[in-house]
C-alpha cells in the first residue's frame, strides 16, 4: 500500500513541476500561462434526448393550448397558496408575513386540523 502511495505522490509531483515549468516558459515569452478549463455541471453534462431543446416547435405548440397558457404568456399571474403545519410557531408567522409582502397574489390559509387537499379545494 505504501509503495502505491509513493508512486502516486511522485507522479503528482512530476505533473506539478511540469506545469510550473510550462507556466514559467510562458511568462518568459510574455504570454499568459495556459489554464485548464474547470469541470462544471454544464461542460460535463451528457446530452440527454429527453431534455426539451430551446427551439423545439412541438413544445411551443403544446404551450399555446395548455391549461396554463395564460400564465406562460403573462396574461394572468398565478395564485400562490401559503399554508403551514397544524401548529405553527411565532417565527413561522413572521416568515409568512414576509412571503405575503414578496408575492402580491399570495393567500394564507391556516392549516389547523385540515388536510392540505381540503384547503386546496
Amino acid at each position: 500500500m505504501s509503495k502505491l502511495r509513493k508512486v502516486k505522490k511522485k507522479d503528482r509531483r512530476a505533473r506539478r513541476e511540469e506545469n510550473q515549468r510550462r507556466n514559467a516558459e510562458a511568462v518568459a515569452l510574455g504570454e499568459e500561462p495556459p489554464r485548464k478549463k474547470p469541470r462544471t455541471q454544464e461542460n460535463t453534462r451528457i446530452d440527454d434526448p429527453t431534455f426539451v431543446k430551446k427551439d423545439d416547435a412541438e413544445v411551443f405548440g403544446d404551450e399555446a393550448t395548455d391549461e396554463f397558457a395564460q400564465i406562460f404568456t403573462n396574461c394572468e399571474s398565478p395564485k400562490i397558496m401559503i399554508t403551514t403545519r397544524p401548529r405553527p410557531s411565532r417565527e413561522l408567522f413572521r416568515f409568512i408575513g414576509d412571503l405575503m409582502q414578496m408575492f402580491p397574489r399570495a393567500f394564507y390559509y391556516p392549516r389547523k386540523g385540515f388536510d392540505v387537499k381540503t384547503i386546496c379545494g
